[in-house]
């Protein structure tokens, strides 16, 4: 019987943060090798990073350096630099190939890898002659950067299998068609009602191949590769508009739904209700909602959807909150989690994320008095937008533009006044209780003036309510993203009062 073999702890999360990383670690934007170097030292963190990409971030790291300090630095300081960084790479790849009793050299391992061998020769010349000039070490660190990329990145992305996401479509789309030949999903009663043996057949053998397929995928492949199939026109959304949802209701149509149940149903079975249908909510949320820090508010970008489209993927929404998230018994943890939904929704506001919104306000009346505000938001924001559209459309000027954002800004304005009479009545108190304590201080005055500040803010929670959990985690057991976003390294550590 063979040994199964024990699986490998890696730092990154999934293989889409792995070639995410390659793609950026050798992009020709300075900011996304930024990005590259700053999530390998994230997974340094984690745990033990492979040779090649530590080597592949230390590379790319000198080069960021040199363009954006070279003026700061001098000649002697980045020749130092250079030299340290191609001694590294060179020593962390070649001796991992020094295996056996007796040590062998380092050209003899280089040329077993394919390494040239005057990198190893500028490795020496750098450790123990003059160290080379600055035009002869920054080449040698481009090459080298090349040389790791063929060397070890794009084996391990032909190592992936490229073709997965087009077997799973013509997995996916053989069932559902033959599914409808020998169930009958309301196109053609006479199949319906004369079910082919044959028919039967190639159904069930499409089934088998499908699940032996789902069988050999990881869960990341829900994410990578089944997701971004079912969302594609053709799919979950057909490509004839007549089988599609309308606006305002975006109501399912029950032959898109006996079509597709069956399958959604076999994913969640093979991979858990709440991993499926939460990325799948996520992967319909990517699509309806654009990115608003790419676009004003209600601003649609050229990879809208369509009003059908996006009926449709409403529509699909819908129905998976109501079998999966809402319960009869109000003490049973729903199936899902919807965080990331809401999330994408109020942090992007346009048309389809409102629809969204009131979908789940609908099933939740908890979250609908939570909601409400942003939903009333949002319909006032689009009632001005369509006034705006209308005057446009019928010559006016751009006046009535002018006056809708200049609404939009007091509105703004007008919370930070809030937010700023909220940090100026907490330091006025913070002031009055550093009072020198030979005056008279009225605590409770001072202590009523607090009291609305402190209800506000977060606090502990009671014993009672309190649970254990496993350390590392939060209180729903969940494990909590402590990266640190990129766009806080340009956040100065001491902001000055303006």
């Amino acid at each position: 019987m063979a040994v199964a073999k024990a699986p490998k702890i890696v730092p990154w999360t999934s293989t889409e943060e792995y070639m995410n990383v390659a793609d950026w670690l050798y992009s020709t934007e300075l900011s996304e090798r930024k990005r590259g170097v700053a999530v390998v030292k994230a997974w340094r963190a984690r745990g033990r990073v492979p040779a090649a990409i530590d080597a592949t971030a230390n590379l790319a790291e000198i080069m960021i350096a040199d363009q954006e300090r070279r003026q700061s630095m001098s000649i002697s300081q980045l020749r130092h630099m250079y030299s340290m960084t191609l001694i590294r790479f060179v020593n962390s790849i070649v001796d991992l190939e020094q295996r056996g009793t007796f040590a062998q050299s380092m050209t003899t391992l280089a040329s077993r890898i394919g390494m040239p061998a005057w990198f190893v020769e500028l490795r020496h010349t750098c450790t123990h002659e003059q160290i080379p000039s600055l035009t002869v070490l920054r080449s040698a660190c481009e090459q080298a950067h090349s040389w790791i990329g063929d060397y070890y990145w794009k084996r391990q992305a032909r190592s992936l299998p490229e073709d997965t996401m087009a077997h799973i479509r013509a997995a996916i789309d053989a069932y559902v068609t033959l599914r409808a030949k020998s169930k009958g999903d309301g196109t053609n009663d006479s199949i319906s009602a004369k079910k082919s043996t044959t028919d039967t057949r190639t159904f069930e053998s499409a089934k088998k191949s499908l699940k032996l397929l789902l069988g050999q995928l990881h869960e990341d492949a829900v994410r990578l590769y089944v997701v971004p199939v079912l969302v594609e026109p053709g799919f979950l959304v057909p490509e004839d508009k007549r089988m599609r949802s309308r606006f305002p209701d975006c109501a399912m149509p029950s032959r898109l739904l006996q079509r597709w149940s069956s399958i959604l149903r076999l994913f969640a079975e093979t991979w858990g209700e709440s991993l499926f249908f939460e990325e799948l909510l996520s992967g319909i949320v990517a699509i309806l909602v654009p990115d608003s820090s790419e676009l004003s508010i209600f601003e649609s970008s050229e990879r809208s959807p369509g009003t059908s489209h996006a009926a449709t993927l409403v529509a699909w929404i819908g129905w998976i909150l109501q079998n999966y998230y809402v319960s009869d018994d109000a003490t049973v943890t729903p199936a899902i989690n919807i965080d990331d939904l809401l999330e994408g929704c109020l942090r992007n506001p346009c048309y389809y994320s409102r629809a969204v919104l009131r979908i789940v306000s609908a099933l939740d009346p908890t979250l609908k008095r939570e909601l409400r505000p942003f939903v009333d938001f949002m319909g006032k924001a689009l009632t001005a937008l369509v006034a705006v559209e209308s005057e446009a459309k019928s010559g006016s000027t751009k006046k009535g533009i002018r006056v809708s954002e200049e609404s939009l800004r007091q509105e703004e304005e007008l919370m930070a006044q809030r937010l700023k009479q909220t940090f100026e009545t907490e330091t006025d108190n913070a002031d009055k209780l550093s009072m020198d304590m030979d005056s008279t201080i009225d605590l409770s005055e001072v202590r009523s003036q607090a009291a609305p500040i402190a209800a506000s803010r977060w606090s502990y929670p009671s014993q009672s309510a309190w649970s254990p959990c496993p350390i590392g985690t939060l209180v729903d057991g969940s494990i909590p993203s402590l990266e640190w976003p990129a766009w806080l390294d340009d956040v100065p550590l001491h902001l000055t009062p303006s």
